[in-house]
Parts: C-alpha cells; structure tokens; sequence
C-alpha cells in the first residue's frame, strides 16, 4: 500500500497536501534524522578537532532531534490510522514501529544525557559514542522499513 499518494493531481495544491491524513509523516521524519546525523558528525569532528564550539554545534543539533521526534512519531500513528484505518500491526510495519520508537528512545536519552555532560563541561565518552553508533544503525533500519512500508523501496 503506498503511503504517498496524495488526492490532488496539482502538485501546488497547498491545501490537498497538508490535509492529506498521511502526507506529513514522510515529511517530519526527515528532520529528525537528518539532525540526529548532523549531531553525530559534529561530535565526532569536535573529538577529533578538540574544537569546543563544534561540540555545540554538535549538541544544538541532537536538541533539534530530540525536539522533532515527538512529531515524527505523533504522525507515523497519523499515517498508521488515517492510511491503514488502524490496521493490525504486523510485519515490515510493526518492525518500523518497534524500531522508530525505540531510535526516539536512544534520541531522547542521548539527548537527556548530553545536556548534564554540557551542565558539568564534560566530554561525551565512550559509552555516548557506542550508543550514537547503535543509533545511527537504528535510525538507518527505521528509514529503510518505513520507505517497504511506504512502497517508496522494493521489500
């Protein structure tokens, strides 16, 4: 079932587009992601540089995710109802849904625990990186179910 498709054929209907019940679902999720990502990247330039200012940066970017991830999730269920009327959870979708709540989890709790490592001007650890790497390989997996999900990728 292809979560995509959107009622109108005018591709500059504003209104058919943000009314779709399904439509902003692929849109929000890409923000938290992407930051996550960033996040990732600016801490490990920052380690690798000893660059303070990159750290923030670094920081500033997995608040960002940890900030959006609550809409990702408020409108995969969105999808999950409007799309598939509340269909039972089985399969490539219920394995997508395992795996986004549990990335938002390792978002948030990396999150909580960057904001008392920078309350005390720490350095992130080694334990902060090994769960930024488990979070990176499940944000991975989350994206590639939810584009089977979608039909956006072949399963």
């Amino acid at each position: 079932m292809n979560l995509l498709v959107v009622a109108s054929a005018n591709p500059f209907d504003v209104k058919a587009a943000l009314l779709a019940g399904h439509a902003q679902h692929p849109v929000i999720v890409h923000f938290p992601i992407a930051l996550f990502i960033a996040s990732a990247v600016f801490d490990i330039l920052a380690i690798w540089r000893k660059q303070p200012l990159v750290a923030a940066v670094g920081y500033f970017n997995l608040l960002g995710a940890a900030i959006t991830v609550p809409f990702a999730i408020v409108t995969g269920l969105g999808a999950w109802q409007w799309q598939l009327e509340g269909a039972t959870l089985k399969g490539n979708l219920r394995l997508h849904m395992i795996f986004a709540l549990t990335t938002a989890a390792l978002i948030l709790g990396m999150c909580w625990k960057r904001l008392r490592l920078r309350s005390k001007d720490k350095v992130p650890g080694g334990s902060y990186f090994l769960v930024m790497g488990l979070g990176l390989v499940m944000i991975t997996l989350t994206g590639h179910l939810g584009g089977i999900v979608s039909g956006v990728e072949a399963p």
